[in-house]
């Protein structure tokens, strides 16, 4: 079509344009804000198939009348269809194929690389060299910052490089403002520097990692606005509600644990939603999403704490003026936001019961796959937790909900090699157990009534009153960043353990598993990671702790391992 063929020639002006060094040759080259406004029509022309973090894109089903069915192969009635998007976006392990690569891609490669000479992301360009984008403008660099997030186009080494440097170039501009003292007439939008932070919060959840360059990006910004001196109290009061609601997906996607930063974001939009200020239905909501995503409960502050109520109120408020209903994505965002947050008032009930009403007799008669587990997510933990906000759900719709759960958690299902090497030592160690099992239960064991060690599991998962214990390898992507500030950056490289904290969506998977009766162990990358893998015996070792899988473990006739339970710290010899 013509937009390949522009971008073709765009691909070969720019190459013709470089020496074998991929410095630029002088004489015809493309402008910062050509090249700028080139990748935000590309970007939006043809975006990224699938959200952030997801493997693949949306998925809608028809409901029928009756909304569920008795029969357990009912694939041949479920038609699956993608949400809109046409151009999905490339997979990692072909993203340096050139004979996978499609031509927009190629396009923001290119682009990548006359942005940035052809540097690399470790290398850190002089002050002295005149690169395209240290010619950028601050709404140039966010559009470029943009453009690669939505078009997902950051799975090369080029487009990693360029987003590394932009986030770099970003964080030097905010520093070199801050120490000149700049008028207000020049002080930096907060648009621009929040949609460069929110670009690298996509990377981040899509697993493309800038190094610190986010976790410095977001502490100038923190610096700037927040924390430095001569601030008035209300520090976001200029910033728009778009930024506010930006700045926070940021950190959630990236997983950056900035209180600060947190904090001032949620009481500037607290202020708003009591006066009436601005946020719209969608905005609510995923701050709400947000605010879960990062387990954000009252014992952070009473920002937190007060949050899901006054955005509770706020959204009945909307709804009761125009008499309009929430939209599909907002409101199983905000059940399962709520119901991560537990927080239950009387508007959080009235607007549950409002959220499943509206699902349950859905006019459009389609649902998506995605809203129909955080649906059913959130009913299963609130028919315990708080039965009145789900009293009024159709029977029928419930078993609906409850059978799709059921076919997502019963597909093919692919483990870790962190999980595998974790099963391999429960072989080695004659543990009975079985992997990847039912709700997503990495290795699951299961205990006679009065069983003291877990080495005398049943084999035979029919146990009559038997005890189940989910063993969960949590991987980086279950929690927060190691380090969210440049100060916790400095603390570990002076040997200062930091734990990252849980997220929410892996709280809420311990509480399903509580519920359903399975005794939770979790064993966490940052521990586990520790202990060399090649070390088979200090590995059963920490085994033996974690689960109390034996008395006494013998390896030889002088190396003996004796049951020591887990200490409250749960430091190791390898800390």
């Amino acid at each position: 079509d013509v937009l390949n063929l522009i971008a073709l020639r765009m691909v070969e002006h720019l190459e013709q344009t470089r020496d074998r060094r991929y410095r630029i040759k002088t004489g015809k080259r493309a402008q910062p804000g050509e090249l700028s406004m080139l990748l935000w029509a590309y970007a939006a022309a043809k975006p990224r198939d699938c959200p952030p973090g997801w493997e693949q894109p949306r998925r809608i089903e028809q409901l029928s009348d009756t909304q569920t069915t008795n029969s357990d192969n009912d694939f041949d009635v479920v038609t699956f269809v993608e949400d809109g998007q046409k151009f999905p976006q490339e997979s990692k392990y072909t993203a340096n194929d050139s004979q996978h690569r499609s031509v927009t891609s190629r396009l923001f490669d290119a682009a990548a690389i006359a942005f940035c000479q052809g540097e690399g992301s470790a290398v850190i360009v002089s002050e002295r060299d005149n690169t395209l984008l240290k010619n950028c403008t601050w709404n140039e660099l966010s559009n470029i910052a943009w453009s690669f997030a939505a078009r997902g186009a950051y799975a090369s080494k080029e487009s990693e490089a360029v987003m590394t440097f932009i986030a770099k170039e970003a964080t030097r501009r905010i520093r070199l403002t801050e120490s000149d003292g700049l008028s207000n007439e020049r002080e930096i939008l907060p648009r621009d520097c929040v949609q460069i932070a929110w670009a690298l919060g996509m990377m981040e959840s899509d697993n493309v990692s800038v190094g610190d360059a986010f976790v410095h990006l977001v502490d100038a910004i923190n610096e700037y606005w927040i924390t430095r001196s001569g601030r008035p109290s209300q520090p976001l009061k200029g910033w728009k509600c778009a930024d506010l609601v930006q700045m926070a997906t940021a950190l959630a996607h990236g997983r950056l644990d900035n209180q600060s930063v947190l904090s001032a974001v949620y009481e500037e939009a607290l202020r708003r939603l009591r006066s009436r200020n601005g946020l719209s239905i969608s905005e609510i909501s995923i701050l709400l999403w947000s605010q879960a995503r990062m387990h954000l409960t009252k014992n952070f502050g009473a920002e937190f704490a007060e949050f899901p109520s006054a955005a509770s109120q706020a959204l009945l408020q909307r709804m009761g003026r125009s008499s309009m209903k929430m939209p599909p994505q907002e409101g199983a965002n905000v059940a399962w936001s709520l119901t991560v947050l537990e927080q239950y008032d009387d508007d959080v009930i009235n607007l549950l019961q409002k959220i499943f009403k509206t699902a349950s007799s859905c006019e459009e008669g389609v649902i998506q796959l995605e809203h129909a587990h955080q649906l059913w997510q959130s009913y299963f933990l609130l028919s315990a937790d708080c039965p009145e906000a789900v009293k009024h759900v159709p029977e029928e719709f419930t078993k609906y909900l409850e059978h799709k759960w059921n076919l997502e958690k019963s597909r093919c299902k692919k483990s870790s090699k962190k999980h595998q090497a974790i099963s391999k030592t429960l072989d080695l160690m004659r543990v009975a157990h079985r992997n990847e099992y039912d709700e997503d239960v990495d290795v699951a064991i299961v205990l006679e009534e009065n069983s003291a060690w877990t080495h005398t599991a049943a084999s035979d998962f029919d146990v009559k009153n038997g005890r189940k214990v989910a063993v969960e390898f949590d991987g980086p992507h279950h929690f927060t960043v190691m380090a969210s500030t440049g100060e916790q950056l400095s603390s570990i490289e002076s040997g200062i353990k930091i734990n990252p904290r849980v997220l929410g969506h892996t709280v809420l998977k311990y509480r399903l598993l509580k519920l359903k009766g399975w005794t939770v162990v979790r064993i966490p990358y940052y521990e586990f990671d520790k202990i060399p893998q090649f070390a088979s015996m200090e590995i059963q070792r920490y085994l033996q702790r974690a689960l109390k899988t034996h008395d006494k473990i013998e390896f030889s006739g002088v190396d003996v391992s004796e049951y020591k339970a887990m200490p409250s710290s749960r430091t190791s010899r390898f800390d």
